[in-house]
């Protein structure tokens, strides 16, 4: 179960992750949010990612320039306190949440832990990502890893001899339009994932819709459970698609792998990538 569960967590980084870059956040600056944010569930912000998910886009960029904003401030590692209007979306993500100003009140060993997440995680799991997503690597998009935190305050932008820190010099495109899924019209078999219940476990198709929306935000175009004729006979379904908004959401949520199981509603379910049957034919 505790492979399953952070199998689950690493499914939502990326899905997250892609989200942002589709909606026309860059990939550095992406990759520098989420380390911020895979930092804070380390600090006691349970199931950020998860929580994150369940909000539009115009919250996400929010969110997201908030934790830009945190970093540059944190990279001056100031005496100051951090002012409670740079932080006006980030504590209303879990309920018993820990003050920020008090998780942040040591600012180098904040960037530290950042950092190594950013460098540990984001600059190997996420490049990952990018390279399945055919997603150009460059040293203009990515920075590279930051060898000592204290480098932070001494370090210029673009030296390409010296390593850098992961905040510097980075900007959410003013002129990106908010994504909309919709827009993507891939092929439904590309948006699909075949699902198969265990035998005398069948789910509902609300049971399944609710359990990606509440996992991986607002994402299930529709879902298709197949219950054989005749229905009178009582027989339980075995297998069903879910058709999903945009074609990177089954390929981040399978993460790599073939098959996937889940557990909705104490079932267990799984799921593959959808192939349709071809058709043979003779000339």
């Amino acid at each position: 179960m505790a492979a399953s569960s952070s199998s689950d967590e690493s499914s939502k980084r990326s899905v997250l992750f892609v989200r942002m870059i589709h909606f026309g956040i860059e990939v550095g600056v992406a990759m520098k949010v989420m380390a911020f944010w895979i930092w804070l569930e380390t600090q006691g912000f349970r199931e950020i990612m998860r929580k994150i998910l369940l909000h539009d886009d115009k919250f996400l960029t929010l969110l997201a320039k908030e934790a830009e904003d945190i970093l540059s401030f944190l990279k001056q590692l100031s005496k100051n306190p951090i002012s409670p209007d740079l932080m006006r979306f980030t504590p209303k993500l879990t309920e018993h949440f820990l003050c920020l100003n008090v998780i942040l009140a040591d600012k180098e060993k904040a960037l530290k832990g950042i950092t190594e997440i950013y460098n540990g995680v984001c600059c190997v799991v996420l490049k990952d990502i990018l390279e399945r997503m055919g997603e150009q690597i460059t040293e203009g998009n990515v920075f590279s890893p930051l060898e000592d935190v204290k480098k932070f305050g001494s370090e210029k932008v673009g030296s390409r001899a010296k390593p850098m820190a992961p905040y510097v010099g980075s900007k959410l495109n003013p002129s990106a339009k908010e994504w909309n899924p919709v827009t993507e019209r891939a092929a439904e078999e590309n948006r699909c994932l075949f699902l198969t219940f265990s035998n005398g476990y069948p789910l509902t198709e609300s049971q399944i819709s609710r359990f990606f929306t509440m996992n991986y935000g607002s994402c299930v175009e529709r879902v298709y459970v197949h219950w054989p004729e005749p229905k009178d006979q009582g027989a339980p379904p075995l297998f069903g698609k879910v058709v999903f908004t945009a074609s990177y959401v089954p390929a981040m949520i399978l993460n790599g792998k073939i098959e996937a199981k889940f557990w909705v509603d104490a079932k267990p379910l799984w799921g593959k990538r959808f192939k349709p049957k071809k058709r043979s034919g003779y000339k």
